[in-house]
């Protein structure tokens, strides 16, 4: 019996029967053709049955589309980790998926290698992460961190959604600026990618918050 378990919810009939082609060989996989139909289905699911769960869900739709879903199966007490598909996002719809529970962002069009290689890492991280929070449970550890007071109030900003011109209008600082900064911390923390950086701001926004408040 396969152990790992792939809902597709994509409105597009041959992304949905191509990624359930190739991934069926290593996972159970469940499409839908839309966020609804979804939704309709969930008193179908067994979420008692041991069986780890990953939602590849597609950004834009008809009707409800990815964040929305990912809101409403919060609301309903269903949460799977989100691997999110898109031909185009904006920052802001990036930072906000990724606050919802989103593990990652593969961008349209692409390989069915790059959607394996993701499952794959994110069933890995969730056995370490569920053994790991078994033995240290709602623990955020403080951190150092190379990083000056400007600069981290520029990641505390910037992890929790806003613009880069929002950013420079709230510090009083300049566009170009805040540019100059977000390259400091891409260079330092190694966060190349939005996804990079509110997964880092997201585990350790306490340490970030207290070098950003120092007087």
């Amino acid at each position: 019996m396969k152990n790992h378990r792939v809902i597709i919810v994509d409105d597009e009939v041959d992304i949905r029967d191509g990624l359930r082609a190739w991934l069926s060989i290593d996972y159970q996989v469940e499409t839908f053709e839309s966020a609804e139909s979804l939704l309709n289905a969930i008193s179908d699911f067994d979420f008692e049955d041991g069986i780890a769960t990953c939602i590849l869900l597609d950004f834009q739709m008809p009707g409800m589309n990815g964040v929305e879903l990912q809101q409403t199966l919060k609301q309903i007490n269903v949460e799977f980790p989100i691997i999110f598909l898109s031909g185009n996002a904006l920052q802001s719809d990036i930072i906000d998926a990724w606050h919802g529970g989103a593990v990652d962002f593969v961008l349209k069009p692409f390989e069915p290698q790059k959607i394996n290689a993701s499952l794959e890492k994110l069933f890995a991280n969730a056995r370490q992460n569920k053994m790991a929070a078994k033995i240290n449970p709602d623990i955020q550890p403080s951190i150092e961190m190379p990083v000056t007071q400007r600069e981290a109030q520029v990641l505390l900003l910037l992890g929790k959604g806003l613009e880069q011109q929002e950013v420079a209008d709230i510090l009083g600082i300049s566009l170009r600026t805040v540019k100059m900064y977000r390259t400091f911390l891409k260079n330092k923390l190694n966060l190349h990618t939005l996804m990079e950086l509110g997964r880092y701001y997201d585990k350790h926004h306490l340490s970030i918050e207290k070098i950003a408040m120092l007087k």
